[in-house]
């Protein structure tokens, strides 16, 4: 909840509500089950079951009547090419020519529906002049009001005297304008509409959310968004390459981050921080949101213990209802002349923790703990010491219901006051202090990561444009970003902005072009890893087909590095080696020689895509707003739960990019703009789905931050995405980090002893089994075939052992699937019968055979530690069936009829893809044989 002025919320039960908007009547659909239960949801539908009417007449005006032909286009959520996203919204004249029905909304409370759709593919447009009728809306982003929405909720201020208006978009829309409408006396966010929020409307239901990016009053004006879209390189004669690229210019000050960093050093007059004025800047600031009751905090200490500190704070529900509170918990590390002058950068404050109370009814305390460790203080100094860094100096901690709150905490620590130009009155008895024992800067305690004792030092000093000024704290106004290029002329396509600015930041017609050198180009038209291994130096000589007799059944509970693990790699054939690295797209075959059994991987990331019970859940970032860590772990046991149902092994998912601007198209499937807040969660929804087996294909690493332009449509190139050392490491690996850092979990299995007897077994497995790598390039390098982001770092430094996917590579050309396993990588997510690049992998050769044995190992690892071999005792083979149970396989054959009469009622476009993948299979598999017989027919 963001807005309730004058307690206008909860109503009592029997108020009327008219919902305006012909996006109203949408539904949610939270999946349906075999067993035949539908959990589709409406506003109509859950305001009826929390006890409240709904105004028919208009209800009906928009599901079937004369407005049902309005409402928002589809976006790009069909993924198509004819993009549309027209606002469409129902005119207040046709309300007004509909006889009686603007009379049907008199005694009723009205509520807005602002709602706004995108998804994967494309990015919400940041200028309307393709998707708009009027000037003055063609000069406006997707995620502003438009005319017509306008004069709608004008009518509602002005007719009405409490308004409530319903956010549905996992865009942080610009909300600046609500304070022209002082009648919205309400305003509540949701993704999703489930009939939990009809009960938040009855106060049955105590929201306790908070955002989880800052809502800024003018999206485009943030540094992030300055570099966001359409930037098209150049050759050296002037003319149009096929390569895109994006510049993050903006460093570490992404989200709260920058705003928040900005308003600090302007209130303490330093940073040359400008006319910047934070309250015309955000309208709601990150972590921020409202209850039915009053908490009061008391009591707040800091406790250090070894390496990791407690936080404690007692949370008193003062108000007359019962509630949640969530604490926050920040750090501010100290900005030193070291950083100023090494371009170290620093956040006025950091999100390091947060925890949820119990519900407490009123006049009830709760002591709440918050825990974290001395490594969430470092930061990373890309330049000079090219690690870890500590600095001296002092360091603060505050609990804060948001971050604009924790910053006014510690500028009142600092003696400041509202008359200084904070937003409000700080608390200093909610900051604590500590100083580590460093006197000069600390190069060497975190220049090791802690669990594999690997060096850490830079890896990505190729993917820093050397034409980019990144963004400092130390000099706000002359380094904020420009564009760096031109912003391209592609608007009916991508959606893009239509204004630039020339290389020295003037306003300008976009007549500057960044121009790619031939080296630059060469680059992006290569398939270079960046490995600094000489392929001549691998001598390995290829073993194929050896009778070891053993199957994958038998290295459960085995280390990574235990020798049977060559035996059993030494019985594949060629033709395994080919079909497991080519084409293991939504499944992973069967494989004979060593009796692995098939995997079925799939997706999304709010329910199985297929191979669970068809049962979805809201969306990622509608759990992350909830700031309750128990949930994010409970969905991923429920996803678990899913997969031992439907048979599902992997899962393309949790997606944890960064919210890097709210224009992003995946943002409804990513957690936030805050890594450590995007790993928390992320890392507890995997270990959820490990406890049942599952293998979690984390993604999309990584920064894969926009849609547009990941990867053309026909498959030649993907973006090159462009940062600094810091700003990767900081925010955009952050995430992926945590979940490599989540540990181990106990697996049970069935131990074969060496007198032929079994017994039962318990192995430390690591709960992050996989990882899917993205379309985008990092620096000019494809990620999936980065040396230094996959070996290097994922596997070297954080010491990784799983399986490692492509994105989708259907139509990818420029996955090449040698420089993948160079780079350390596994397998394809390819499930068409050729592979796009037209690359055939000579598996006599010994770099070759070298890297794909060592994707071949991580695969099988990752197998026999899984539910793929659930129930299955040592030495256990696999038929078609899989050893399934009696009524596994009826259950299974009784969805599969009810899906194939499902695709025949409804037009699902999965199943005849399920069949071609069938044939092209086949295809492959007799033509590889054909291809044998033709070759030894030609040696006879």
């Amino acid at each position: 909840m963001l807005k309730n002025d004058d307690n206008t919320l909860p109503m009592s039960k029997g108020t009327e509500f008219s919902f305006f908007s012909a996006n109203s009547v949408d539904s949610t659909s939270l999946g349906m089950s075999y067993f035949g239960s539908s959990d589709t949801v409406t506003l109509k539908s859950a305001f009826t079951k929390a006890g409240f009417k709904v105004n028919e007449t208009l209800w009906n005006y928009y599901e079937s009547g004369a407005g049902k032909d309005y409402g928002l286009a589809s976006g790009s959520v069909s993924y198509g090419d004819a993009e549309d996203f027209r606002i469409n919204e129902a005119p207040l004249s046709a309300l007004e020519a509909e006889s009686g029905l603007l009379d049907s909304v008199k005694g009723t409370v009205p509520v807005y529906v602002l709602n706004r759709v995108v998804g994967e593919g494309r990015d919400m447009p940041r200028s309307m002049y393709n998707h708009a009728d009027k000037q003055e809306d063609k000069e406006k982003s997707y995620i502003e009001l438009d005319s017509t929405e306008t004069e709608i909720i004008k009518y509602l201020n002005d007719n009405f005297d409490d308004v409530v208006l319903l956010v549905k978009s996992s865009a942080a829309m610009e909300l600046d304008w609500l304070s022209q409408y002082p009648n919205i006396k309400a305003v509540v966010y949701s993704q999703n509409v489930t009939n939990a929020l009809g009960e938040v409307f009855s106060g049955a239901v105590n929201p306790s959310g908070r955002t989880v990016d800052t809502f800024a009053a003018d999206a485009l004006a943030s540094p992030a968004a300055r570099n966001f879209g359409s930037y098209r390189y150049y050759d050296e004669n002037g003319n149009p390459t096929k390569y895109y690229y994006v510049d993050y210019a903006e460093g570490i000050y992404v989200g709260y981050k920058y705003y928040e960093t900005r308003y600090e050093d302007k209130v303490l007059g330093q940073g040359n921080a400008g006319d910047y004025d934070y309250a015309s800047e955000v309208v709601y600031p990150f972590g921020y949101g409202l209850s039915y009751t009053d908490f009061q905090w008391s009591d707040f200490a800091v406790q250090e213990s070894d390496d990791s500190f407690t936080a404690t704070v007692t949370v008193t529900n003062t108000g007359a209802v019962s509630g949640k509170d969530v604490v926050e918990l920040y750090s501010q590390a100290p900005y030193t002349d070291y950083d100023k002058k090494n371009a170290v950068e620093k956040a006025s404050v950091n999100l390091v923790g947060y925890a949820k109370t119990s519900e407490l009814e009123p006049g009830d305390s709760e002591t709440v703990t918050v825990t974290f460790t001395q490594d969430q203080l470092k930061s990373y100094d890309y330049t000079t010491a090219k690690t870890y860094i500590l600095d001296p100096g002092e360091y603060r901690f505050t609990a804060a219901a948001n971050a604009n709150e924790a910053v006014n905490n510690i500028l009142a620590d600092k003696g400041k006051t509202v008359a200084d130009g904070m937003t409000e009155t700080g608390n200093a008895a909610m900051v604590s202090s500590w100083a580590p024992d460093n006197k000069d800067v600390d190069t060497t305690t975190f220049a090791t990561d802690a669990e594999t004792g690997k060096a850490i030092s830079n890896l990505f000093d190729a993917a820093s444009d050397p034409d980019v000024t990144y963004l400092t704290r130390a000099d706000w106004t002359g380094t904020f970003p420009k564009h760096y290029g031109e912003a391209s002329d592609e608007i009916s396509t991508w959606g893009n902005e239509i204004n630039c600015t020339d290389k020295d930041g003037n306003n300008a017609s976009c007549t500057w072009k960044k121009t790619a050198d031939s080296a630059l180009v060469d680059q992006l038209e290569g398939n270079d890893s960046g490995t600094d291994v000489s392929r001549e130096s691998i001598d390995d000589t290829p073993v194929f087909g050896a009778k070891n007799g053993l199957k994958v059944s038998d290295m459960r509970g085995l280390d990574y590095d235990d020798e049977q693990w060559d035996k059993i790699l030494d019985q594949l054939t060629e033709d395994d080696y080919n079909q497991l690295i080519y084409f293991s797209g939504y499944g992973v075959d069967y494989i004979g020689s060593v009796d692995k059994p098939f995997q079925t991987d799939a997706d999304a990331a709010n329910g199985w895509f297929y191979g669970g019970t068809g049962k979805s859940f809201p969306s990622i970032m509608m759990l992350t707003q909830t700031w309750n860590a128990d949930l994010a772990e409970e969905l991923g046991t429920m996803m678990g739960n899913e997969a031992l149902l439907g048979g599902a092994n992997g899962w393309y998912a949790p997606a944890m990019n960064i919210h890097r601007s709210p224009f992003s198209g995946r943002n409804g499937e990513y957690y936030s703009e805050d890594g450590f807040m995007s790993g928390s969660m992320a890392s507890l929804e995997v270990k959820g789905a490990a406890s049942k087996g599952v293998y979690a294909y984390i993604k999309h690493f990584a920064l894969n931050d926009q849609e547009d332009h990941r990867g053309d449509r026909e498959g030649n190139f993907s973006i090159a995405t462009w940062s600094n050392e810091q700003a990767i490491r900081e925010l955009y690996l952050k995430p992926f980090e945590a979940c490599m850092k989540a540990g181990d979990m106990d697996m049970k299995y069935v131990q074969k002893n060496a007198d032929g007897t079994y017994e039962n077994a318990t192995v430390k497995t690591p709960i992050s089994k996989a990882v899917m790598t993205s379309f985008n390039r990092i620096g000019a390098t494809w990620t999936g075939g980065s040396y230094s982001l996959i070996q290097q770092l994922l596997r070297n430094e954080w010491g990784f052992n799983g399986l490692i996917i492509t994105d989708n590579a259907n139509t990818s050309k420029f996955m090449s699937p040698y420089q993948m396993l160079e780079a350390g990588a596994d397998i394809k997510l390819l499930n068409v019968s050729e592979d796009p690049t037209g690359e055939q992998l000579d598996l006599t050769d010994p770099a070759t055979y070298h890297y794909a044995r060592q994707a071949m190992h991580h695969l099988l690892y990752t197998v026999a530690n899984t539910n793929c071999m659930q129930g299955a005792l040592p030495g256990a083979g696999f038929t078609f069936y899989n050893q399934m149970k009696v009524i596994q396989i009826v259950f299974n054959a009784c969805c599969g009829v009810i899906l194939a009469l499902l695709a025949f009622f409804s037009g699902w476009r999965w199943l005849p893809w399920t069949i071609r993948r069938v044939a092209a299979r086949k295809e492959r598999r007799a033509a590889k044989r054909l291809a044998k017989k033709a070759a030894k027919a030609a040696k006879a």
